[in-house]
């Protein structure tokens, strides 16, 4: 061994042992510092922070007992790890979309299904060809490009392939199905006379499975408010369109001020996804009650009807 070796090697010794010695010196601050910032600091404080508080900021960083800085320490940095809140109430406009899966839209654009190879020499373009069908997989209605068949809305269908585009097919009472408009998107898509309602899918009925519910475009009843005579057993007369068009449904549970589905005898404000009170506005009926009238007079509500309103 040299000379000049064997000097080097009790000073890296002593340097190991003060290396040693300063790692123990910081483990036992961070410790301390840990314990503060878990209790909120010393003992009797304001603003203690208990277990379940933790999580707001998190401090990262090395040094003093406020576990933000310290003698010769890196500067903190604060990371704000908040959950960010959920977003608002459901779109009532968008209501059905979760019933339509991820992928392309039932009855939105075709150019979803088109394609650059041509039509396999038919002649036709893809997106003539194929339009976005929802179709019956595992049980649950997912959406794919699906051949265009040839029926037109009201037409007779057993599954989805036999309706044009835009169009899926939806269980009749009696056997097989009816090609009916898709509302995937906005419920008001609907054309004029019908409105955006859950139907089972014709698939899923002549399988023998579990019915499995797609949105499509029915025909309005359009039945007399406040009057459940004139609709089926367990249905309610209600506004189903933002024209005032009424029709016969399966009702909700919410009452004045909450969430919509409404139980008989309110409807869903499309503004706010709450129920409001029918009433009448001919004053012959105090169906509000007292603190309370009924206005109308919007193009939302047939003629004669409108929904209470506070007068206090």
């Amino acid at each position: 061994m040299s000379y000049q070796r064997a000097l080097l090697l009790p000073g890296l010794a002593a340097l190991s042992i003060a290396a040693a010695s300063a790692c123990g010196s910081a483990d036992s601050a961070a410790t301390d510092s840990d314990a503060a910032e878990y209790t909120g600091g010393a003992p009797g404080g304001e603003g203690a922070t208990g277990a379940g508080d933790i999580g707001a900021v998190v401090s990262v960083g090395a040094g003093g007992s406020d576990g933000l800085s310290g003698g010769g320490g890196a500067t903190a940095v604060e990371e704000d790890v908040n959950i960010p809140a959920p977003g608002g109430p459901p779109d009532p406009y968008t209501r059905f979309a979760h019933l339509c899966g991820e992928g392309c839209t039932p009855g939105g654009n075709p150019s979803e299904c088109s394609s650059s190879e041509g039509g396999s020499g038919t002649g036709m373009s893809p997106a003539q060809m194929l339009h976005c069908q929802l179709a019956l997989v595992d049980g649950d209605a997912m959406p794919s490009c699906q051949p265009v068949g040839r029926f037109d809305r009201g037409g007779p269908c057993h599954r989805g392939t036999d309706c044009t585009i835009g169009l899926g097919c939806a269980a009749a009472d009696g056997e097989g199905g009816v090609c009916r408009q898709y509302c995937c998107g906005n419920v008001e898509s609907c054309a004029p006379g019908t409105y955006c309602d859950e139907r089972p899918m014709a698939e899923s009925i002549l399988e023998g499975g579990a019915p499995v519910s797609i949105p499509v475009c029915v025909p309005a009843v359009n039945c007399e408010l406040l009057n459940d005579s004139v609709c089926p057993a367990g249905q309610t007369c209600t506004i189903v369109r933002e024209d005032g068009t009424t029709s016969c449904v399966a009702p909700g549970a919410g009452r004045a001020g909450e969430s919509c589905p409404c139980a008989p005898g309110f409807v869903c404000s499309m503004l706010t996804n709450q129920c409001k009170q029918l009433c009448r506005i001919d004053g012959s009926a105090r169906d509000c009650g007292s603190g309370a009238k009924c206005q109308g007079g919007s193009g939302a509500y047939p003629p004669g009807f409108g929904v209470c309103v506070s007068t206090l």
